[in-house]
């Protein structure tokens, strides 16, 4: 129990710091010329499809690039701000995304491990049965045994009796 509560605190710990690792990300994606680029395609995109969606949701259609209206395209500053501000709730999804996937693992081996005690016990069990069943037959043998032996001593002293007689005779 106290494990579990461990491991739930750290993974919320994890959640709580991944927000400043995608500032981080963000900050260091905008200094970066190399990511100038892509980082300018994904805001634009972004920023498309936004209006897209924003236009098919209120029923007025989607713009396309041949159409007399389009939509505006962003400058290049704010496609990239656009671009890192992705990268960063990217990054802060994927974080939450392996927290998740960390926990499953972690209850799927806790619940393998309940089951393999459960089999563990369920033999015990089972050998404590077979040894106590073959204790009583062991036992069962050795009273017919026992009955026989009797027997056997019981006819021996009638025989003795019958040929000596009586043994306190005067």
């Amino acid at each position: 129990m106290a494990l579990a509560l461990g491991a739930k605190l750290s993974l919320v710990v994890v959640k709580q710091i991944s927000k400043p690792i995608a500032t981080f990300v963000k900050r260091e994606a905008k200094a970066h010329p190399m990511l100038a680029i892509p980082l300018e395609y994904a805001g634009s995109t972004t920023h498309r499809l936004g209006i897209n969606l924003q236009r098919v949701i209120l029923g007025k259609g989607m713009l396309s690039r041949g159409s007399i209206a389009t939509v505006a395209p962003l400058t290049r500053e704010h496609a990239v701000d656009l671009g890192a501000e992705l990268l960063g709730e990217t990054v802060i999804f994927s974080i939450a995304g392996g927290t998740v996937a960390i926990e499953m693992v972690r209850q799927n081996r806790a619940k393998q491990a309940a089951e393999r005690k459960a089999v563990g016990n369920e033999r015990q069990q089972w050998e404590a049965f077979r040894t106590a069943t073959l204790e009583r037959d062991e036992m069962r043998r050795d009273i017919e045994d026992l009955k026989r032996q009797l027997a056997e001593l019981q006819a021996q002293t009638q025989q003795q009796s019958q040929r000596s007689g009586r043994w306190f005779s005067r």
